[in-house]
């Protein structure tokens, strides 16, 4: 039996972080939250979790200051990137940070399911 693959949420909403820990899970997904962008950082450091769902606009520190902080980490970890403000400026920077997946709130989960299956699922060999 393999592992399921650890998603890390952070996002300070629970009205937000509540439907999409379910989704996630009924899609056969471990999930870890956090609540601000530096516990989120310190869950990426101990859990090692294979992806993570951001939102942008939190306490403490924001989407963007843990993407700069997540250049440091030494594996490809691939991030999907949420917030409310959908403009060309968000996506840009969302864009220059290595954001793989960028969904402007509100979004239907089945977006988000879907991103989230792209980007974990194994690549099959080239033979």
């Amino acid at each position: 039996m393999t592992p399921r693959k650890r998603i890390l949420v952070v996002e300070d909403d629970a009205s937000i972080a509540a439907p999409v820990q379910y989704a996630l899970e009924q899609c056969g997904y471990e999930v870890l939250l956090a609540g601000d962008g530096t516990a989120g950082l310190m869950r990426v450091e101990r859990d090692a979790p294979d992806l993570i769902v951001l939102d942008v606009v939190m306490p403490r520190r924001s989407g963007f200051a843990v993407l700069k902080r997540l250049e440091c980490v030494r594996r490809p970890l691939p991030v999907i990137l949420m917030t409310a403000g959908d403009g060309a400026r968000h996506r840009a920077l969302a864009a220059s940070r290595g954001v793989d997946t960028f969904l402007a709130k509100p979004f239907a989960m089945s977006e988000l399911t879907d991103a989230v299956d792209r980007l974990l699922q194994p690549t099959a060999p080239i033979i």
